[in-house]
This record gives structure tokens, C-alpha cells and sequence, in this order.
């Protein structure tokens, strides 16, 4: 009987103190970077810093998320000459795979006409 207990004990003890895996820290620090934001620069450097494919997914799928609510941050950072085509090709292949095309194409509709929107011409299905 006190066997089982025990290996009760431990199993709530190993699941309960599950540490965060470098997907979730990479979440974590993007949640961190971008309640921090105060330039575009900062965003931009962090984006193209190389955690490894998946820490790099989650990365991605937070800032895209982020951008949601934060449009005109969102536009000022993929609209800089510092970014890269690279990470623009990630942010949107991050903003399809995650679902958010409608979204974003209705966020370049949103815009005044002649505004720069470097994404529009990645996004699938905006026109």
C-alpha cells in the first residue's frame, strides 16, 4: 500500500513539475520581446536569431499573433528595409499555416490606398 502511494507521489510530482521545453521558452521570450517592443530594430534582430525549427515555428506563430493586435507595430516591422525576404517569407508562411490569411488580407484592405504592405503580394488569396 505504501508502495502505491508513493508512486502516486511521484507521478504528481513529475508531471506537476514539468519544465517548459525550448518551444515554450521560445514562445515565452517573443511574448517577453514583444511586451518590451520599443523599435522595430530590436523585433527585427530577434527575428532573425536562429533557436532551431521549432523554437523558430513558435517564434514566428507568436509574433503573427501578436500583429493581430498590434497592426501598425506589425506593418512598421515587415515594412523596413532591415528585414530580410527571408523572414518575410516566414512570417508568411507562418501567417497561412496558422490560419490567419483572411485576417492579414483584411488587414492590407484596411489600410489607405498606396500604403506599403510588403506581405501582400505572399499572402494567398489577396488581391
Amino acid at each position: 500500500m505504501a508502495f502505491k502511494f508513493s508512486f502516486i507521489i511521484l507521478i504528481l510530482i513529475l508531471l506537476g513539475g514539468c519544465e517548459c521545453d525550448s518551444i515554450c521558452e521560445s514562445g515565452k521570450r517573443t511574448r517577453e520581446v514583444l511586451a518590451n517592443y520599443k523599435s522595430d530594430a530590436e523585433v527585427i534582430n530577434y527575428l532573425i536569431e536562429y533557436y532551431g525549427e521549432g523554437p523558430g515555428n513558435e517564434k514566428y506563430s507568436v509574433f503573427v499573433q501578436w500583429g493581430l493586435d498590434n497592426q501598425n507595430a506589425f506593418i512598421s516591422i515587415i515594412n523596413s528595409p532591415e528585414i530580410s525576404k527571408n523572414v518575410l517569407h516566414l512570417i508568411a508562411y507562418t501567417i497561412s499555416d496558422i490560419g490567419y490569411s483572411k485576417e492579414y488580407c483584411d488587414v492590407y484592405k484596411s489600410l489607405p490606398q498606396g500604403s506599403d504592405f510588403k506581405l501582400k503580394d505572399l499572402l494567398l488569396g489577396c488581391v
